[in-house]
């Protein structure tokens, strides 16, 4: 018979225990174990607004909504609906013109306060921007 040193008999019991027998749990080494759910907190980069673009409709000589509200750096689109030219000319705040167009156009703040705006082309025209942090 060999006679081993206790702390090596204690390794090759812990060894045969560990590969021995079958419990059904899972090993940090089973493909098939549930991985740690994904953190789902959203990520602020501190840039501009990331959200989708606020839609005016131009049709009959009205905008729709005539008044929007927007975050610094999210775009404003004007559709025009009619078959004629419109404008977006600010009156008050932050410049904006956009000559005639006949289609559509653009615009994204760039600081927070409010904007009034105006057709050039038709009386009664306009509408209000106001913009936030």
């Amino acid at each position: 018979m060999i006679r081993l040193p206790g702390a090596v008999l204690a390794c090759v019991a812990l060894a045969f225990a560990a590969g021995c027998g079958n419990d059904n749990k899972s090993s940090s080494s089973d493909k098939s174990a549930t991985p740690p759910p994904a953190d789902t907190k959203a990520k602020s980069s501190g840039g501009s607004a990331s959200t989708a673009p606020v839609v005016v409709t131009m049709q009959g000589n009205q905008n729709s909504p005539a008044d929007v509200t927007v975050k610094v750096g999210q775009k404003i689109d004007w559709e025009n609906k009619d078959g004629y030219a419109h404008t977006v000319t600010s009156t008050k705040g932050a410049k904006i013109d956009s000559g005639n167009f006949t289609d559509t156009f653009s615009y994204a703040p760039k600081t927070a306060g409010t904007i009034t705006y105006i057709c050039t082309i038709h009386a009664g025209q306009g509408g209000t921007i106001t913009v936030t942090k």
